[in-house]
């Protein structure tokens, strides 16, 4: 589709026109005005600049995105002060997701298991965070993980995940304050639990099988536990707590190890069952509904992973250097931040997004819109 970047986002953009000189504004309008309407597999530099009225060349839109004369600190720290202003309540989700990939001298790219497809993958994984409430999902800030001998290769110091989530989470408390931190298992360590406790967060995580924890006298893995709790101790999971996935759940509080006092939750889909999933939190106060609602909203981060890769080319560069990758998430981050922002506050798009919540349906709206604008703006008269 073809667009001129003033028709849509101008005004709303205008926050952000401080942070460029003014041949890297018109660049970055367009790139986010690409990100917004360009179609599927159409949100790379190329089809960016192709689809532009406004003769953005592709050799410029290139090397906007790899300059480093702008700062995408900057640019974060606008977007996510505007964002989460006042942000308190809520959840905040840490997870990590990867983008998959065919060039093989891409750097910082590398071999990564992907979960959802059982295989590994080649590309890039990035470790994010992302507030969520019952009206509002903002992206806060991400990081690449590289592994330590592809970071040896580009002079890039490692960090585990573990490392990165931690700073990650630091950075987001900073701007909103959540009521629980949520994050799978892959972060439940001791470094991240000792950090959120440190600063008075209440976490939730789902636990592995074999991590220890106190049973009567004896210190026992999870999975040994369970087995010594009797059938009784089962309770049906009523309406109230809507848990689909779950038929029955028992609640347990004791010690785990190198981390301190923590209520369990061991959910079953039958009493029978062989199986079963373990959530852990270390606010021993809060019931069986209330751990079961908050870490449901991990999904959130999920989602938002999904929408943009899908609706804003989160994917899609066609860049070879970390550095440019970097800089085109962060304009995918806005982008997803503005979609967001319009269709919950009041705004002169408001009337055309009413009741739209879902990015693929917001990107669809803004893209007849904006066709129907070019179609009804008046030609100038040949002179």
């Amino acid at each position: 589709m073809f667009f001129r970047r003033d028709v849509l986002l101008g005004k709303v953009l205008e926050s952000f026109k401080g942070c460029f000189t003014k041949p890297q504004w018109q660049h970055f309008q367009t790139y986010i005005s690409g990100l917004v309407l360009g179609g599927k597999n159409e949100k790379n530099v190329m089809d960016i600049a192709g689809n532009s009225l406004d003769g953005r060349s592709q050799s410029s839109l290139n090397r906007f995105l790899h300059s480093k004369s702008w700062s995408v600190r900057q640019v974060e720290n606008k977007r996510l002060a505007i964002a989460t202003r006042g942000k308190s309540g809520g959840v905040l989700s840490l997870d990590d997701t990867i983008i998959e990939k065919y060039g093989s001298h891409m750097e910082g790219a590398g071999w990564f298991y992907d979960h959802t497809t059982g295989r590994k993958v080649w590309g890039y994984n990035f470790v994010s965070t992302l507030y969520s409430n019952r009206e509002e999902q903002i992206p806060l800030s991400f990081a690449p993980y590289v592994k330590a001998e592809d970071g040896n290769r580009i002079g890039r110091h490692f960090k585990t995940k573990i490392q990165l989530g931690r700073e990650l989470l630091e950075k987001a408390l900073f701007y909103v304050e959540p009521e629980a931190v949520v994050f799978d298992s892959w972060y439940g360590a001791k470094e991240t639990f000792d950090f959120l406790t440190s600063r008075g967060q209440t976490w939730i995580t789902e636990a592995k099988t074999n991590r220890v924890i106190q049973w009567e006298d004896n210190w026992l893995q999870i999975k040994q536990v369970f087995k010594k709790i009797p059938k009784k101790a089962h309770k049906r999971i009523n309406a109230d707590i809507k848990a689909s996935r779950f038929k029955w759940y028992i609640e347990l509080e004791t010690v785990m190890k190198n981390v301190g006092k923590v209520k369990l939750v061991f959910l079953r889909k039958r009493k029978n069952s062989k199986t079963f999933t373990t959530l852990i939190t270390n606010n021993t106060s809060l019931t069986t509904s209330q751990i079961i609602q908050y870490y449901k909203r991990r999904w959130d981060i999920e989602v938002f992973y999904r929408d943009c890769k899908q609706h804003l080319g989160m994917g899609e560069y066609q860049v070879r250097k970390l550095d440019a990758v970097v800089r085109h998430l962060h304009l995918v981050f806005l982008a997803y931040t503005i979609l967001k922002g319009l269709a919950c506050n009041p705004h002169p798009f408001s009337h055309i997004l009413k009741g739209i919540k879902t990015i693929g349906t917001i990107c669809q709206r803004l893209k007849r819109w904006t066709l129907n604008h070019l179609i009804k703006t008046p030609k100038p008269h040949p002179t």
